[in-house]
């Protein structure tokens, strides 16, 4: 039977987070209409193809007869006071109060939709025990992870240089991510000893290590991420806490190891198994960056390991899981 999906999306900016929104809607579109509803900006989208089975709307107009509402993020907490007839379900992505940790009225909006009696769906498994505890959520909690678009971002090992070193995040925009500049400053260490540095954000190149990069891309297009991805080395990243970064995992689609500063997220980074991996630490980055860089034997390991679960964990792999839980 095809039903009736109404999905909430912030906006359509360029975005990790925003794009497996919509490669829910693209999958779910499948066997049922699909409504995204568009909570900010033009309704006009370039960077992601979105099945012609989705429908982008700017009303609540196909709530009414909705089967299953999908609420992604605390801009659509207001839903969960709505009369529905369907079934609502509040997908998360990451515990946003920590993207304005000084702004009260945003974390109550949060509250909101973590402590929502309904079921919810994360991506991170430290987040449930947060929930739990700091929040004191009681409705069911599930745990999922995210695929890779094969079609957007091609498998295939490509030969490194040994010389070329990736930095995503380069410009940290909020206090979770990377506000000590931990990445940048290791990126210069690097240059100073011959590498080659990329680096891109969703940013203008700013800030006290401007000057480091080679190469910077503010926004990245899909065929250059590709590029980027394909002529890495190694991918290096930082940040306080995430859910699930997309970065580490497209740069696996071609054989690219991360090495991770992170306290907190990214299930999928394994370290010594796929990545070299620490908290967040400005010192073990830069040995695990320099020993990956040196350590050829270790690199290829990781970057076959790498291919392997990109491979095993796709997008056909977590619908399996996802899908059962949207329609118990």
């Amino acid at each position: 039977m095809r039903r009736s999906v109404f999905i909430t999306i912030p906006s359509f900016a360029v975005h990790g987070g925003i794009r497996v929104i919509l490669e829910w809607a693209n999958h779910l579109s499948k066997e049922n209409k699909v409504y995204l509803r568009l909570l900010k900006g033009p309704p006009y989208l370039d960077w992601f193809q979105l099945a012609r089975s989705v429908d982008i709307v700017c009303n609540d107009v196909p709530l009414r007869n909705a089967d299953l509402i999908i609420l992604t993020s605390p801009h659509a907490a207001h839903y969960l006071s709505l009369p529905t007839r369907g079934r609502k379900v509040v997908f998360l992505q990451m515990l946003e109060h920590l993207f304005r940790p000084d702004d009260l009225r945003w974390l109550a909006q949060c509250k909101l939709l973590y402590t929502a009696p309904c079921p919810l769906i994360t991506i991170a498994q430290w987040a449930i025990a947060e929930l739990r505890r700091t929040f004191k959520r009681t409705g069911p909690t599930y745990h999922v992870g995210n695929g890779v678009n094969s079609k957007d971002f091609p498998i295939c090992a490509t030969p490194k240089d040994g010389k070329t070193v990736l930095v995503e995040g380069w410009v940290s925009s909020n206090a979770s991510k990377d506000p000590e500049n931990y990445a940048p400053a290791v990126a210069k260490t690097l240059r100073d000893l011959g590498f080659h540095i990329i680096a891109y954000s969703a940013q203008p190149n700013r800030g006290p290590f401007h000057a480091v990069p080679h190469e910077y891309h503010q926004r990245p297009a899909l065929a250059t991420l590709n590029w980027i991805y394909e002529r890495a080395t190694i991918l290096v990243k930082a940040s306080r806490y995430d859910f699930r970064s997309c970065a580490p995992m497209e740069a696996m689609t071609k054989g690219t190891v991360t090495v991770r500063a992170l306290d907190r997220g990214d299930d999928d980074l394994i370290d010594g198994v796929n990545c070299l991996r620490s908290g967040y630490d400005k010192t073990s980055l830069c040995t695990n960056t320099v020993r990956l860089l040196f350590e050829t034997s270790l690199r290829n390991r990781l970057a076959d390991a790498c291919l392997k679960h990109v491979q095993t964990y796709t997008w056909d792999y977590w619908f399996e899981r996802i899908d059962e839980i949207l329609w118990k």
